[in-house]
């Protein structure tokens, strides 16, 4: 993501402008007064997906090589082992 530098005086007269670059092109606007850096007008992240969005998209997505789901199986029994055992809140 590219970074802007841009003087108090601007972001003061022609913020819209400034936002709009923010959102659209996703850049930030650093904004300077007395040559400080005092502040930066960065995009939000996108929202995550929905559970229906996820599932429409799931049969499109990227999967993994049979060696790669194994070593990804293999990965994650391990963490299972290392956990500590589950224990009952009112214990």
């Amino acid at each position: 993501m590219s970074e802007t530098t841009i003087p108090s005086e601007e972001i003061a007269k022609d913020f819209l402008r400034v936002l709009e670059r923010v959102e659209r092109k996703g850049e930030s606007a650093v904004i300077v007064r007395d040559g400080k850096r005092v502040a930066t007008l960065s995009p939000l992240p996108a929202p995550a997906l929905t559970c229906a969005e996820l599932a429409d998209r799931w049969p499109n997505l990227e999967r993994l090589a049979p060696d790669e789901a194994d070593a990804f199986a293999d990965d994650l029994e391990h963490a299972r082992h290392r956990l500590p055992p589950v224990r009952p809140a009112w214990d």
